[in-house]
């Protein structure tokens, strides 16, 4: 195996180098890429309506108030579009399968299983329930496993709910306070024997009860939300062809039954009382409510606010998020579709690099002291085992037409590179977010030390990179350009 190693790229007369790179690259256009496609089709639906202005970062909050205060036709309904699992085909017209039978539908799985990209070698076998023929949806099609429910008490190695003080003695861990909310949980800092932290995410499912004023998520939505999240974190297994440790690591998942412990609902009460709480209190939990429970490795602060001592730490952060996504992309096909900085943690570090595993090279990069973390999947798209595992997004008018920061640009963006059809692969949306990230860590105004040399040369290199990277197709491409040798070169001075 072949190691490309970056030594002191982000130091000053690299980071300079990188910089020239960067600027000659602009003479160049990579070619367009053509998006894969996936047996479900969707029609865009554009809608005319007023824009409205949404808190940049965890933008679902301000989505929920928007949905409370206006009538829908359908009542209230889920954030961020529904969750769907769907057959990945290449070059296969969909109208083929739509038309035929069940048996037939099966017939074709098999053949297309033979036809997947080595990328994806794993079988669909490997999935803990076998599929079923496919159902219909609202005139689509969709691929289904036979119990979501079934699925998920096997990845939690359950044969039925347990209660939290079970799944609190599993954990062995002592919950020390509330960190943080969403839409759909509340999010808790653990403490484990050893001194080390954890994180402890509770997402109530499957219940009548509107929760912040939306549906609560149902086993098959928060399904693909744990499987994504499971294959993000294993990446950091040692493989030869890919690896990373830079999405969250995903140490337990569990599914529970039952009433909501005092302890959790007093730490509730406590960070209303300190910072106020936009979320309902979880006292109105009937005894009988399902919650999964995912315990995460303690990732850091939000990027959000996060105070760099200079660019050039700044530009280390960004590196490791580039690697990140692009072993992610090429392994599974995967696409953030959320990358705001409330969505990446950064934590000291004590490596002083981070090794990275992309298609057989090893590239080494110097961290500058900082770990940075990829959190938070509920847009995401995954291919896996043959299945496309995305969020249709095609009907949630309102994420698309909010203001306010170049944040909700990305999402328009997003829905005209995959012409509103969710399940498209177009890596593209990736390139997207790392030219938001760009835009935020260059026009961040609370460096510690902005007259060092080093600054400087980060800062001009993330402005000069900032102007060719929409001119990439994905974050593999830009990577392969940036952190890879010139062979020739190579092959000079060998």
């Amino acid at each position: 195996m072949d190691s490309v190693v970056v030594e002191d790229s982000l130091q000053e007369k690299s980071v300079e180098v990188l910089g020239d790179s960067i600027k000659s690259a602009r003479k160049s256009k990579p070619p367009t890429e053509k998006p894969k496609s996936s047996l479900v089709l969707t029609i865009e639906s554009d809608v005319n309506m007023e824009k409205v202005a949404f808190k940049p970062g965890k933008w679902r909050k301000s989505m929920s108030l928007l949905r409370a205060s206006v009538s829908r036709r359908d009542g209230s309904c889920s954030i961020g579009g529904s969750r769907r699992i769907t057959m990945c085909v290449e070059d296969y017209r969909a109208s083929q399968t739509l038309n035929e039978s069940g048996k037939s539908t099966i017939d074709n799985l098999h053949s297309l299983q033979e036809s997947q990209s080595a990328l994806h070698d794993i079988t669909i076998h490997q999935f803990a329930t076998p599929l079923v023929p496919m159902k219909t949806v609202a005139g689509q099609c969709y691929l289904q496993l036979k119990s979501s429910r079934d699925e998920i008490l096997q990845r939690c190695r359950q044969k039925e709910p347990i209660t939290f003080d079970v799944m609190l003695a599993n954990l062995k861990v002592d919950v020390s306070r509330k960190i943080g909310e969403g839409v759909y949980g509340e999010v808790f800092q653990c403490t484990k024997p050893n001194g080390s932290c954890s994180v402890l995410k509770l997402v109530p499912i499957e219940g009548e009860l509107l929760i912040n004023g939306e549906k609560q998520k149902t086993f098959d939505e928060i399904l693909s939300e744990i499987i994504i999240s499971s294959e993000l974190s294993n990446l950091r297994q040692r493989s030869i062809q890919f690896c990373t440790d830079g999405f969250v690591e995903l140490q337990s998942v569990s599914c529970i039954k039952g009433r909501y412990p005092k302890v959790l609902k007093d730490l509730w009460a406590v960070y209303n009382n300190q910072q106020g709480s936009e979320n309902d209190n979880p006292d109105c939990f009937p005894d009988d409510q399902h919650y999964i429970a995912f315990e995460t490795a303690y990732g850091g602060k939000e990027l959000d606010g996060f105070r760099f001592r200079n660019a050039l730490q700044s530009f280390a952060v960004l590196s490791q998020i580039m690697l990140s996504l692009a072993v992610a992309e090429k392994r599974f096909d995967f696409e953030h579709r959320d990358l705001h900085t409330g969505n990446i943690l950064i934590e000291p570090t004590k490596e002083t690099v981070r090794k990275y595993h992309l298609l057989g090279e090893e590239i080494v990069i110097q961290t500058q002291g900082l770990k940075a973390t990829i959190i938070d999947y509920t847009l995401s798209r995954i291919i896996l085992n043959g299945l496309c595992l995305f969020n249709d997004l095609s009907t949630d008018e309102e994420l698309f037409t909010a203001e306010g920061d170049y944040q909700f640009e990305i999402y328009r963006k997003m829905k005209t590179a995959l012409q509103n059809q969710w399940n498209v692969h177009s890596p593209r949306t990736n390139v997207f977010w790392l030219h938001y990230l760009i835009d935020k860590l260059t026009s961040l105004q609370n460096y510690r030390d902005k007259k060092s040399k080093a600054h400087r040369a980060s800062m001009e290199t993330m402005k000069e990179l900032s102007k060719v990277i929409m001119d990439f197709n994905s974050i593999c491409d830009i990577v392969q350009h940036y952190f890879k040798p010139d062979m020739n070169e190579s092959d000079k001075e060998n």
